[in-house]
C-alpha cells in the first residue's frame, strides 16, 4: 500500500495564549505521520505577520506531490470566515486533507459551511477562545 504523502504547516505567532515553537510542532506533525503511515514532508513555517496565512495558501496553490496537510490545531486558521471558506474550497477542490492534530479533526470533502461552524463551536467551548 502507497503511503500518503503529508506536508506540515507550523504557525509561528501566538494565537489567544497558544504558543508553540515550530519544532515543537514538526515533530508533533512528523510523529502524526508515523502513527498514520504517511510520509512526512517537511513543514512549512507562517510568515510571522499579523494575519499572514501565505505559506498556507502557498502548501495549497502550488504543491503537487502532496494529499494531505497536517497542522497542529485548529487554532492557527485565520478568524475570517471568507479566508476560511477560500482555504477549505481550494482544499475540497484539489482533494487535499487538513488535518487538525490536536482536535483529532479532519477536513476531506464535507461540507464547507457546515465544517466552519463545527470548528467555530469547538473554538466557542474552549478556555483559548476570546469572549
Amino acid at each position: 500500500m502507497n503511503k500518503k504523502n503529508l506536508q506540515g504547516y507550523t504557525f509561528t505567532r501566538n494565537k489567544n495564549g497558544l504558543a508553540i515553537p515550530t519544532n515543537i510542532q514538526s515533530g508533533i506533525i512528523r510523529n502524526y505521520c508515523e502513527k498514520n503511515n504517511y510520509n512526512f514532508k517537511l513543514h512549512l513555517d507562517e510568515f510571522c505577520l499579523d494575519g499572514s496565512f501565505i505559506q498556507l495558501f502557498q502548501i495549497l496553490k502550488n504543491k503537487k506531490d502532496i494529499n494531505a496537510i497536517g497542522i497542529c490545531s485548529i487554532y492557527f486558521l485565520p478568524e475570517n470566515k471568507d479566508l476560511l471558506q477560500k482555504i477549505f474550497s481550494i482544499s475540497k477542490k484539489r482533494k487535499i486533507e487538513i488535518i487538525f492534530i490536536f482536535e483529532n479533526i479532519i477536513f476531506k470533502s464535507q461540507n464547507i459551511n457546515i465544517f466552519i461552524k463545527e470548528i467555530s463551536q469547538i473554538k466557542k467551548i474552549n478556555f483559548l477562545t476570546k469572549k
